[in-house]
């Protein structure tokens, strides 16, 4: 079990290297590498993308950090704008590939929030000839909707424990995994929790992204910063023998303080991570 952290967050702290670099000295041993739309560096948009991350890889591998799971740019379509799906589906794809030239285990693609789970499963199986060649699974992440004018989040894909399996039922278990969005499980309004969440996936759950949030708007704080209660959700990936990482998406934490204290800021952030590992593995 690894702890390790999206990096989108830290890189106005510098380029890839430098990043990798900061994580390792502030004591994570793994990263998420972001692919998202707007990030600088996200490697995919190279002439010569696998051969960037293959040197990434191995300068990741020479001071002793790896690339644990990666982030898909999203939105993964737009209902009838097949322009913009047409390049989606190629970012994607470049993503899945990156993925696997990280060694990463775990590349989340989002689903789409507006459609049904069969609808799903026939956007992901596009994906799916890829990610076996990458030797990649495909992380499924819950998702939320918010309806203008409304006090709270509501149903989107997977953003329901029931559902959420609904979509991993029809995908096959060796390529598609659920990459739980533990501060999205705990919004209101969503009919879940990140307990109930763990204990209806078992073992399909293989990653998360762990943040903090006030249980209605999604923050994406550092775990214990603000309204979560992680003692049930501790004991919960306990009692189900989880296997994952512990891998942080606190990306609106890092944003708050200057540049200059990003190092300490990252020693925090490890510090919290371990402190799930040690009490999950106890």
């Amino acid at each position: 079990m690894k702890i390790s952290t999206e990096i989108s967050s830290f890189r106005p702290y510098g380029e890839n290297r430098d990043v990798l670099r900061l994580l390792k000295e502030g004591g994570f041993d793994a990263y998420d590498f972001s692919m998202f739309r707007g990030d600088r560096e996200r490697l995919i948009d190279e002439p010569h993308y696998l051969r960037g991350a293959e040197k990434l890889r191995e300068y990741g591998e020479s001071i002793g950090i790896s690339c644990n799971q990666t982030h898909a740019p999203f939105p993964t379509v737009r209902p009838g704008d097949e322009a913009f799906n047409a390049v989606m589906f190629d970012e994607i794809v470049r993503a899945i590939e990156v993925s696997g030239a990280l060694g990463a285990a775990v590349c989340v693609v989002h689903p789409c929030n507006d459609y049904s789970a069969e609808q799903n499963a026939e956007l992901y199986a596009r994906f799916e000839p890829f990610a076996r060649r990458a030797g990649v699974k495909i992380g499924v992440e819950n998702m939320w909707n918010w309806e203008k004018g409304a006090p709270n989040a509501c149903a989107a894909a997977c953003s329901e424990h029931g559902d959420f399996l609904r979509h991993l039922s029809l995908l096959p278990d060796d390529v598609f995994v659920a990459c739980l969005d533990i501060g999205h499980a705990e919004m209101a309004g969503l009919n879940t929790s990140a307990v109930q969440m763990i204990e209806t996936l078992g073992g399909r759950l293989q990653a998360m992204h762990l943040h903090d949030n006030d249980k209605v708007y999604d923050e994406h704080l550092l775990p214990y910063t603000r309204s979560v209660d992680f003692a049930p959700v501790i004991e919960a990936l306990k009692k189900a023998g989880y296997q994952g990482d512990i891998t942080l998406e606190a990306s609106s934490f890092l944003p708050k303080f200057p540049v200059s204290l990003y190092p300490a800021a990252a020693k925090l952030m490890a510090a919290v991570a371990e402190n799930f590992r040690q009490k999950i593995a106890g």
